[in-house]
C-alpha cells in the first residue's frame, strides 16, 4: 500500500507489487544520488527472522552500499553478546535444558531474569528439578516476580546495582578462600588481576549495602552458599544487560561463575539468554559497494540525531520491520525523526505506531507461510520449519521482496531468484559457517525431534550436551579448551585493556552505575554525543562510530523525579505488539499497568486499579496503577509491548519515558531499566 495522508495519519492506498518495486527503487536512487547511500538505513525485528536478519538484509545492505544496518540487539542483547566474546572467545551459551546437564545443579541462582514469565517452559523444567532433588533458588529483583515466588528467598536488589552484587560475592569469596584455586589457576586469565582490584577498591558486601539495598549479611551468605553449592547455575537476562554498565555487569557475574568453577561443567554455568549464532555472510569481494563512512552508531535509537538534523551525517531514509516508534527509546524525538525522512517502507504482519508513517507497507508472511529457520533455542537448538501454508492475501515472504527489490538495483547476480526458497539459501550461502556446518537442512529435517544442538562441524558431527568440558581439550584440533586467544576464560590482558581504553574505560571492573539514581554512586559522563562523529569502536567487525566516557560521581540533589521506574517483559500472555492482536491474551492482559508498592500508593492516595500518570524528563504516560506488596517502596514497574494504534486496548507506549542518549560505551547497550520518575493522581 502507498501513503495517500499525513505521516502519522494511517491513510494507504493499495498499489501493485510491481509499482511498489519500482517507485521505491526510484526513490532511493534518488535519494543516494543526492546524499549518497550511507543515507539508507535498514533495522529489523525479531519477527523478520534469523535467515532474512543475517542473510538477504545483510546481503542487501553489503551490494547497496551502506554501514547502518541493525536489528533489536543493541536494545536487547549487546550487552551479554560482547561480554561473553570478550570472556570465552564466542557468544555461544555452554549449558543445556536437560537433566544431566542444568537439571543436575546444586544451586539456582536468578539475577535480573524472570524466567517464569519470559521462558515459562524451560523454568517449569528447573523448578521441576529444583524440587525433585531439593535444590536451593534465589532470585535477585527488583520485583516479587513470578520467578522469585517459587524461590527460597527473594532479595530486592535496587535496580542497576547488580554489578556492586557481583563484587561484593567476589571479594567475599576470594577473601575467605572459597574460590576454586585449581580451575582459576588452569584456566582463569587475569583472575588475580582481578581480584587485587576488588580487594584495592574495597568492594566488600558493606561496601555493596547501601548500594544494592541488600544486607552485608545476606550478601556473605549468598556468596558462602555460591561457593559451597555442586556446581551453581546463574541465570541472568535483561535486567543485567539493559544498561549502562551492561557489560561490565556481565563480566562481572562471568567472574563469579569462573572463580568458583562453575563453567564447561555439567550443572554450573553462567546463563544469559539468548544464544547468539556466528552467521555473518559476506558476498563477493568484487560485488560488495565500496562504504565511506563508518555506521552513525550501533544503536538504532542513536540514528535520530541523524534523521532528523543530517549529523554526524544524514540519514534521510529506512526500511524498517517491526515496529521501532514502539519500541526505541525517547519516542517523541524519534517519531519527529521519522516524520523528517523522504522515504519509510515498513514490512510487517500488522499495522502498527511505524506503519502509520510509512510511504510504503509491504505485507509480509508469517513463519509457517513462508518456512525457514526457527529462533534459535538459549541451549543451541535449531529447527527447520517447512512451508505450511499459502500467506493470505498480497503478502509475501520476507525472501521474496529483498530478492525482488534486489532486481530493481542489479543484484540478482548474488541475491538470486533460487533464494527466495530460504532452505537453498541456508544450505549454499549461511550454514556454511564455523560452528553451523553441520546444521544443514537435510540434518535438521532428518532430526526425530525436530532439531539439532549447534555447534556441529559437518552433518555427521555429534552433538554436544555441555560445551568446554575439561576433556575437550585433548578433543580440540588447536588443544585449547575455551575459543580464546589463550585457550582460557579471559578477564584481563594488556590487548583487552587497551580496546577498553578506547572508549574511556578499564577492562578491570570499576562500579559505576545509572546517572538517574536516589542515592549517590559513579556513573557515565560521556564525552561525545550522537550529533558528532563518533570514535571507531574496538568492539565492532564493521566501522563504527562510538561515544566514548568516563566514569564520574557526582552529588544527588533532592530529585524532582523521586521513584525508581524498571521496565520490562509483560506477563507470559504478551510478547512485544503482536500478541495485543491475540483476543485471547487481550483477555488475560489487555490494560497497560503500573505496579506500585502499598505504601508508595498511601502517600499519594492512590488506590488499586485506578488510572495514573507517570512522568520523566522524556515524556508522560499514562496506566492504570496496580498495588502490589512485592516490589522495592522505591520503585514502580512498567512492561513494554503497549501502544497507541494497538487495535483493542491502547496505550502510550512506556518508551515515551525512557532515553535514548544513556547508553553502554562497550556494546551501545541502551538503558532501559533505571530512570528516575513521579507518579501522579490523576
Amino acid at each position: 500500500m502507498k501513503r495517500v495522508g499525513e505521516r502519522g495519519e494511517g491513510r494507504f492506498r493499495p498499489i501493485s507489487w510491481d509499482q511498489a518495486f519500482d517507485e521505491i527503487a526510484e526513490r532511493l536512487t534518488a535519494m543516494a544520488d543526492k546524499w549518497g547511500k550511507e543515507a539508507l538505513a535498514i533495522y529489523s525485528g525479531t519477527r523478520t527472522g534469523v535467515i532474512t536478519i543475517r542473510g538477504y538484509i545483510n546481503f542487501f545492505g553489503q551490494l547497496w552500499g551502506t554501514p547502518n544496518v541493525e536489528g533489536t540487539e543493541p536494545l536487547c542483547a549487546s550487552a551479554k553478546t560482547i561480554a561473553y566474546t570478550l570472556t570465552q572467545g564466542n557468544s555461544v551459551i555452554p549449558n543445556s535444558y536437560t537433566e544431566r546437564d542444568i537439571g543436575s545443579a546444586g544451586m539456582y541462582l536468578y539475577i535480573g531474569d524472570n524466567q517464569g514469565e519470559t521462558r515459562p517452559v524451560y523454568f517449569g523444567m528447573v523448578n521441576h528439578w529444583r524440587i525433585r532433588n531439593n535444590t536451593p533458588m534465589v532470585v535477585v529483583d527488583p520485583r516479587l516476580t513470578v520467578t522469585a515466588s517459587k524461590a527460597d528467598r527473594w532479595l530486592p536488589i535496587r535496580s542497576g546495582t547488580d554489578m556492586a552484587l557481583g563484587l561484593a560475592l567476589a571479594y567475599h569469596i576470594l577473601s575467605n578462600d572459597l574460590h576454586d584455586l585449581e580451575f582459576c589457576s588452569n584456566w582463569v586469565e587475569g583472575w588475580e588481576r582481578w581480584r587485587d582490584f576488588i580487594f584495592e577498591r574495597g568492594y566488600s558486601p558493606d561496601w555493596a549495602e547501601p548500594i544494592t539495598d541488600i544486607s552485608a549479611d545476606e550478601i556473605r551468605r549468598l556468596a558462602e552458599q555460591i561457593a559451597a553449592a555442586d556446581g551453581c547455575m546463574i541465570f541472568s537476562k535483561r535486567g543485567t544487560t539493559q544498561h549502562t554498565n551492561g557489560v561490565q555487569t556481565n563480566r562481572v557475574l562471568m567472574y563469579l561463575a569462573a572463580i568458583t568453577g562453575n563453567w564447561g561443567r555439567r550443572g554450573g554455568g553462567y546463563f544469559n539468554a539468548t544464544a547468539v549464532t556466528s552467521i555473518a555472510p559476506e558476498v563477493p569481494p568484487e560485488r560488495r559497494a565500496k562504504i565511506d563512512k563508518p555506521m552513525v552508531r550501533r544503536n538504532p535509537a542513536a540514528w535520530v540525531d541523524a534523521m532528523r538534523r543530517g549529523k554526524p551525517y544524514p540519514i534521510r531514509a529506512i526500511i524498517a520491520g517491526s515496529n521501532p516508534l514502539a519500541q526505541w527509546p525517547g519516542l517523541e524525538e524519534s517519531c519527529e525523526a521519522f516524520k523528517a525522512l523522504d522515504l519509510i517502507v515498513h514490512m510487517d504482519l500488522y499495522e502498527n505506531e511505524t506503519s502509520a508513517f510509512a510511504d510504503y507497507l509491504l505485507p509480509v508472511a508469517t513463519g509457517i507461510e513462508r518456512g525457514g529457520m526457527n529462533r534459535a533455542s538459549d541451549d543451541r537448538r535449531l529447527g527447520w520449519n517447512d512451508k505450511l501454508i499459502d500467506p493470505p492475501g498480497e503478502a509475501k515472504s520476507d525472501a521474496w521482496i529483498w530478492v525482488e527489490l534486489g532486481k530493481r538495483f542489479g543484484f540478482g547476480d548474488v541475491l538470486k531468484e533460487a533464494y527466495k526458497d530460504p532452505a537453498v539459501f541456508w544450505d549454499e550461502i549461511l550454514s556454511d559457517t564455523g560452528d553451523l556446518r553441520g546444521c544443514t537442512t537435510k540434518r535438521m529435517r532428518d532430526a526425530t525431534r525436530g532439531w539439532v544442538r549447534f555447534p556441529l562441524a559437518n552433518e555427521a558431527a555429534q552433538e554436544q550436551e555441555t560445551l568446554y568440558l575439561e576433556d575437550s581439550v585433548n578433543s580440540s584440533p588447536d588443544r585449547k579448551r575455551f575459543p580464546t586467544a589463550s585457550g582460557r576464560l579471559e578477564f584481563w590482558t594488556q590487548a583487552m585493556e587497551d580496546r577498553f581504553a578506547v572508549m574511556g574505560l578499564s577492562a578491570l571492573p570499576e562500579f559505576y552505575s545509572e546517572q538517574e539514581q536516589l542515592v549517590q554512586m559513579p556513573h557515565l559522563d560521556y564525552l561525545l554525543n550522537d550529533s558528532e562523529e563518533g570514535m571507531i569502536s574496538p568492539f565492532f567487525r564493521n566501522r563504527t562510530g562510538a561515544s566514548p566516557a568516563k566514569i564520574v560521581e557526582t552529588e544527588v540533589k533532592t530529585p524532582v523525579f523521586d521513584t525508581e521506574l524498571v521496565t520490562g517483559r509483560p506477563p507470559a500472555p504478551h510478547f512485544h505488539g503482536w500478541t495485543h492482536y491475540f483476543w485471547q491474551a487481550q483477555e488475560m492482559w489487555p490494560d497497560l499497568y503500573v505496579q506500585i508498592h502499598p505504601e508508595k500508593a498511601r502517600q499519594l492516595d492512590i488506590i488499586d486499579g485506578e488510572r495514573v500518570a507517570i512522568e520523566t524528563a522524556e515524556g508522560r504516560v499514562e496506566a492504570l496503577a496496580w498495588l502490589t506488596p512485592g516490589i522495592r517502596a522505591t520503585s514502580v514497574f512498567m512492561p513494554i509491548g503497549w501502544g497507541e494504534r494497538q487495535p483493542y486496548n491502547p496505550w502510550r507506549s512506556v518508551n515515551f519515558l525512557t532515553k535514548r542518549s544513556r547508553r553502554d560505551p562497550i556494546s551501545d547497550q541502551v538503558n532501559l531499566k533505571t530512570s528516575l520518575c513521579r507518579v501522579r493522581k490523576l
